[in-house]
């Protein structure tokens, strides 16, 4: 076929399908680290309400309560739960090989999973440090080259030859400072998942795999929860930084995340969505 006919036909595909019909995750495998709990969590569901099968890596023997109690009936069927400790390179091998073989393929990842620590720069130790990396850094990048190996065993479609998507969960905290805050060691652990943002989508794109990543600001859960009982002045600093007043809540997450696992972002990759109020374009 001509280029020229190509194109032809390209400028009528905006007709071939509707954008719910796009958006639709039905027949999907969805990895999830971190996804039986905080914002994970709610990613999690998102999958599952446009047709989306979940499993979900998380590093505790047993899934929360709550994980439980969102997919109640669908936990062992279109949901089921790993083990899996994504800074252990053999535990995360052997966590990808149940799922392979459980669901016999992987259309996406989302890499969610993540550690966080709070301490000044100064008083920071190697064990700090170096933990916050093994999971941010090490546990994030080999995540995805599971999936992604996994990926590119799927044929290529007619959907432009797109074989899975990645999805990165970065953070606001590579970029603005939070003055309550002293997260020096954590911003720089998810940091490096920013530079593997750029290289990945330029490395993937001719395979067929896509990358992009959400960074959430300020969001509300069970952990900043605790955290505002015990440090009002965390809470007020946090709402004073965003222009829209208010902190980010789970379900802002999960529009994003939908949009990118799906052929409704088929000539998306290496893109950032900020969901953080406008944390990042500053303040009047």
């Amino acid at each position: 076929m001509s280029s020229a006919k190509r194109y032809v036909e390209a400028l009528g595909s905006f007709k071939t399908s509707t954008v719910l019909q796009d958006l639709s995750l039905t027949g999907r495998v969805i990895v999830i680290t971190g996804g039986a709990s905080g914002i994970g969590l709610a990613l999690s569901q998102a999958v599952v309400e446009v047709g989306g099968s979940v499993a979900a890596i998380g590093a505790a023997t047993q899934p929360d309560v709550e994980f439980l109690n969102v997919f109640g009936p669908k936990v062992g069927s279109e949901v089921k739960y790993y083990t899996a400790d994504i800074a252990d390179e053999h535990a995360l091998k052997a966590g990808f090989e149940c799922i392979k073989k459980d669901f016999g393929r992987i259309d996406g990842i989302i890499a969610c999973a993540g550690v966080c620590i709070e301490k000044p720069f100064l008083d920071s130790t190697w064990d700090d440090v170096r933990s916050l990396h093994w999971v941010n850094g090490l546990g994030t990048f080999f995540s995805i080259q599971h999936a992604v190996r996994a990926m590119l065993d799927n044929p290529s479609t007619a959907n432009d030859a797109c074989r899975g998507s990645v999805v990165i969960v970065g953070s606001i905290a590579t970029v603005r400072k939070c003055e309550a805050q002293a997260l020096a060691a954590y911003s720089a652990s998810k940091g490096s998942s920013k530079g593997l943002l750029a290289g990945l989508a330029v490395e993937l794109a001719p395979l067929g795999v896509r990358v992009n990543m959400i960074s959430p600001g300020h969001t509300v859960t069970n952990m900043s929860i605790r955290q505002f009982g015990t440090r009002p002045d965390l809470e007020r600093e946090m709402l004073e930084a965003v222009p829209m007043g208010r902190l980010g809540h789970r379900r802002d997450m999960k529009g994003a995340a939908v949009y990118l696992l799906s052929d409704a972002a088929l000539y998306t990759t290496g893109a950032e969505i900020v969901i953080s109020g406008g944390l990042h374009a500053g303040r009047m």
